[in-house]
């Protein structure tokens, strides 16, 4: 049996979209737990904070994405959708990392702060364009939008681990190519373009991210710990000096 070329492309992204949703299955487990654990250790921050940064991302990126379309959107089908697949991962993961460079505070609060932001940004985009495309009859992308709400969180920690070593643009580079590749096999399938090499890619960008969210989260992790224990050192310092001085202070009153 020969298996046309169209029926390969359905067979390919039929696959990248099994392989992403049970990708995106673990990494929302693991995901969830370093971020409970963290929530332990780092600064805490406001709600009213996150939803402000959140909704200020949220729609600084579309209005940027927007732009794109107006830009390409009279032109081929094929230039939008790869205007949009190299455009959207730079716009949401730039409008995603803001908080951390325009809040102000320590390097675990900013980061703190810019995780839920990120959590927040995916959770609104998924409410709204998960029901916008469920009721256009579009299950899978609807499907999808609800898969990336953890990837987005993702990707914004593997960007914030070479941000806090110093090293702002290959972290949001990194960040950016990673989200473009997940999401440009299904945008290139609504061009009714071929999406056989770039399927590859993003399988590659998902395994990626998958094997080094740890790494991301982790870095934070020890980094917290290292402050917490150096918190409770000079806590005991303090309080030792200050039993000191009330013992020598009741031997002198005592003469």
């Amino acid at each position: 049996m020969v298996i046309g070329d169209e029926m390969l492309e359905v067979m390919i992204l039929v696959g990248y979209v099994i392989f992403v949703v049970g990708i995106g299955i673990k990494l929302y487990s693991k995901t969830d737990l370093w971020m409970s654990k963290l929530d332990r250790i780092t600064p805490f921050v406001e709600t009213s904070l996150v939803i402000k940064y959140g909704l200020f991302a949220f729609f600084f990126a579309v209005v940027l994405e927007t732009l794109i379309l107006f830009l390409f959107g009279s032109g081929s089908p094929l230039v939008l959708i790869v205007a949009l697949s190299v455009g959207v991962g730079f716009i949401e993961e730039g409008a995603k990392l803001m908080p951390y460079f325009i809040s102000k505070g320590k390097k675990l609060y900013r980061w703190h702060l810019t995780i839920k932001v990120a959590l927040a940004f995916a959770l609104i985009e998924a409410v709204l364009y998960g029901i916008m495309l469920f009721f256009s009859g579009n299950i899978l992308g609807a499907l999808l939008r609800i898969i990336v709400v953890m990837f987005h969180i993702a990707f914004t920690a593997i960007a914030l681990a070479d941000v806090l070593r110093g090293d702002s643009l290959a972290g949001y580079l990194k960040a950016s190519v990673l989200h473009s590749l997940y999401d440009a096999p299904v945008l290139l399938a609504l061009a009714e373009s071929s999406a056989v090499v770039i399927a590859v890619l993003s399988i590659v960008a998902v395994v990626y991210t998958y094997l080094n969210v740890d790494e991301a989260f982790g870095s934070v992790y020890a980094m917290a710990k290292r402050e917490l224990e150096e918190r409770r050192r000079k806590a005991q310092e303090f309080w030792a000096k200050s039993e000191m001085g009330v013992s020598e202070s009741d031997f002198t009153s005592s003469l």
